[in-house]
């Protein structure tokens, strides 16, 4: 698991390159009883994460941005459970370490001894043409695949068409789905993701062909394995014996030579900062001021708070505005005297 490319940019600017990215992760410590051990691992400060009721037969939860960490589990060898969702993985990439190698050796080396992998989905987005979603629909719809797999599912919706191949609650399942669509794009970009979700020994596996090999190779293995769509021939109902449709060929030859990719992607603005404090927070930091008074309050801000990188880029992105609004004041000062 060599690969750690930068593929989007602060503002989440999309290199519109074919890229691989990790967008679930579900795995259980089962002998680490402190969270703190699992902020360590993933390189982010307890502080920032909200208390919540927990899952999973945990009593408890730390959750931010897609990250929960759940904790004191009804029995005494539960542990603790992390899961990033997409979002989540996103912000480990951004506000963490984004080290997926670290965690990575940890679960290989310690699985069934004190880990266990419960779930990881692999995700491969196209942006340059290779997927066709009708395409990939209609011979779903047709049955014209040949898979290990018999349940399949198609939908249309304003969110765009997705594919399934393979039950939901299965060791395995492949899907396709119009991202662009999901994500309410109407410049026509092209984006088509096809991803993997693994549960258990399926995830472990390619977790560890993951750190041995480049991604794209344990991909396509994967695919290859699990699913061909195929031409429908006249007078022969094996579908082992159809051939490929050459744009299938084409996709699983593509994906082996792309790298996993590090995307970071957090929609945080000068909005979302004004709502939460004056919104959610207005009430509880003016009763703190009204009790220590403003000059206090300042100063107890400025010694104890750390701001992380994505508060100062918030601060640079606001200076340079108020920077360029002042120049543009006095370009209009200089336009109006002459």
């Amino acid at each position: 698991m060599k690969e750690n490319q930068k593929g989007i940019g602060f503002n989440g600017e999309s290199s519109k390159e074919n890229i691989f990215l990790i967008d679930y992760l579900a795995a259980t410590f089962r002998k680490v009883y402190r969270v703190s051990d699992i902020f360590v691992l993933i390189g982010m400060h307890e502080s920032d994460f909200t208390e919540l009721p927990g899952f999973y037969g945990y009593a408890e939860r730390l959750h931010y941005g897609g990250i929960s960490i759940h904790y004191n589990g009804h029995a005494d060898n539960m542990g603790v459970c992390l899961e990033m969702t997409g979002k989540g993985c996103r912000t480990f990439e951004t506000l963490g370490n984004g080290d997926w190698k670290k965690i990575a050796q940890l679960l290989i080396k310690e699985q069934d001894k004190t880990t266990n992998i419960t779930r990881l989905d692999v995700a491969y987005d196209d942006h340059k043409g290779v997927l066709d979603i009708d395409k990939i629909a209609k011979n779903t719809r047709k049955r014209w695949y040949s898979a290990r797999a018999e349940a399949w599912e198609v939908t249309y919706s304003s969110k765009g068409t997705s594919c399934y191949i393979g039950s939901k609650k299965s060791e395995t399942l492949i899907r396709f789905y119009d991202k662009a669509a999901e994500q309410g794009l109407d410049d026509g970009s092209h984006w088509v993701r096809c991803e993997l979700q693994l549960r258990r020994e399926r995830a472990f596996n390619f977790l560890k062909e993951m750190h041995e090999k480049p991604v794209g190779t344990v991909f396509s293995g994967v695919l290859n394995n699990y699913l061909r769509f195929v031409k429908p021939s006249a007078g022969d109902s094996n579908k082992r014996r159809w051939e490929t449709e050459e744009w299938w060929e084409a996709f699983v030859a593509s994906v082996e030579v792309i790298q996993i990719t590090t995307k970071k992607e957090i929609d945080y603005n000068m909005g979302k900062l004004h709502s939460y404090v004056i919104e959610q927070a207005g009430n509880c930091i003016a009763t703190y001021i009204a009790c220590v008074g403003e000059d206090n309050f300042k100063e107890i801000m400025n010694e104890k708070r750390k701001l992380k990188p994505h508060q100062h880029e918030i601060i640079r992105r606001f200076r340079a505005y108020r920077e360029l609004q002042g120049d543009l004041d006095e370009m209009r000062v200089m336009a109006d005297y002459v």
